[in-house]
């Protein structure tokens, strides 16, 4: 037998091996599995959070490395990361690099993963483009690793707070202080969506401003296909070089433990964190978004220890319910409040508000909530200097002692 012919059989015997393991895994997964709400996802018997993730496709939490400086970067082929005008910086996995990579201002990406950097000058404005790494992804998730821009300026007179400087994305335009801070963004390539832009203003140009923002493009899984005799055949026909061969064979992405419920604007996965309104000094002006958090598998409940709360009121005496956010509103009425979903103090189970606003909680205060774990924040357009905002740490802990 002509050692060409060798190749070709051991070749064919690869793709049934990885076709076999590929059809395991999907029927591991998608067995397991509700895919069309990450949020209620309850694992069996047989399966922990871990082992699900580890028998998943490969996600983008896999992506995330560390090069051999300290900074954040992608673990990628040297190929795809020489490609990406990346630089690698130290190694990951079994071949890859950790692919130290900065989007520049008016550019296009596709990539799964994008580290966006300031420039050293400041344009007047900069805009990154982000396309869809592939059909499957729904969700946008931008981490602020570091944010820093000027202060919004404030009008006691007028009662207004506006950002010169500022970022703007979805719904939201934030400015001043946000580093630690992440936003999920509905991003339905299925459905049509075809670009997502992020856009940095400087009409005042502050020399301080700093942004280091990883956007990653989360894929959702996808119904459970079956594979016919033609698409077993010879897969690699067609194929003309070694990285199209690796496209084929590689692992694909799978991001259900990053994945956010829908409708959540920021989802906290670990069961003790701290969540703040955005903005340090002030919080921002005409947000609205839902905050969400993972609970634990099985019966669970949330405490919330409160660090600092400190909102506008219209009342100066009741901070709760309809005092924050009443059935019929009025022109220039205050309407900051944060909704906490299935609240009670835990020191006095009678008291159950749902709405706080003003000076409802105060530093050390605790409350304890059911599922599902949910707040809602809501700013208007109206400003005051007692809106310096929030700060509140949770622990999610199960509920059988």
């Amino acid at each position: 037998m002509v050692p060409s012919l060798w190749k070709i059989i051991a070749l064919v015997l690869i793709c049934a091996h990885t076709i076999r393991c590929a059809l395991w895994k999907d029927n591991v997964f998608y067995n397991n599995v509700n895919a069309s709400y990450a949020y209620s996802y309850k694992p069996t018997q047989d399966m922990d959070d871990s082992s699900m993730f580890r028998q998943a496709r490969r996600s983008a939490a896999s992506d995330a490395c560390t090069t051999n400086e300290g900074t954040s970067g992608t673990c990628l082929s040297r190929f795809n990361c020489m490609r990406q005008g990346g630089i690698p910086k130290g190694y990951c996995s079994t071949y890859g690099v950790c692919c130290e990579t900065n989007l520049q201002c008016g550019q296009v990406s596709s990539s799964k993963r994008i580290i966006i950097k300031n420039p050293v000058q400041l344009p007047t404005v900069c805009q990154y483009v982000i396309t869809p790494y592939s059909s499957n992804v729904c969700q946008l998730l931008i981490e602020f690793e570091q944010f820093e821009l000027n202060q919004p300026t404030n009008d006691a007179t007028l009662g207004t707070s506006t950002c010169g400087d500022r970022f703007l994305v979805g719904d939201f335009t934030l400015c001043g202080e946000n580093s630690g801070q992440h936003i999920y963004l509905p991003y339905d390539v299925a459905a049509g969506a075809t670009q997502v832009t992020l856009e940095f203003s400087f009409p005042t140009k502050w020399a301080q401003s700093s942004w280091n923002l990883i956007v990653t493009q989360l894929e959702c899984p996808q119904p459970k296909k079956r594979f016919g005799a033609s698409s077993m055949v010879m897969p690699f026909m067609g194929q003309t070089n070694l990285q199209d061969l690796r496209k084929i064979f590689s692992a694909k992405h799978s991001d259900w433990e990053l994945l956010a419920p829908p409708g959540c604007s920021q989802y906290f996965r670990q069961p003790t964190g701290t969540i703040k309104s955005f903005g340090d000094i002030y919080y921002m002006e005409n947000l609205h978004y839902t905050i969400c958090i993972r609970p634990l598998p099985g019966p669970s409940v949330i405490e919330y220890t409160v660090n600092k709360f400190s909102l506008s009121s219209e009342q100066t005496d009741s901070f709760y319910d309809e005092n924050c956010h009443p059935l019929i509103l009025t022109d220039g009425r205050q309407n900051d409040y944060l909704m906490i979903w299935n609240a009670m103090f835990k020191d006095d189970a009678t008291m159950q508000p749902t709405y706080f606003c003003g000076q409802a909680l105060s530093a050390g205060q605790e409350l304890v909530a059911t599922a599902p774990y949910q707040m809602y924040f809501n700013s208007d357009d109206q400003w005051s200097s007692v809106e310096t905002g929030f700060s509140i740490s949770y622990r999610v802990k199960s509920a059988i002692s």
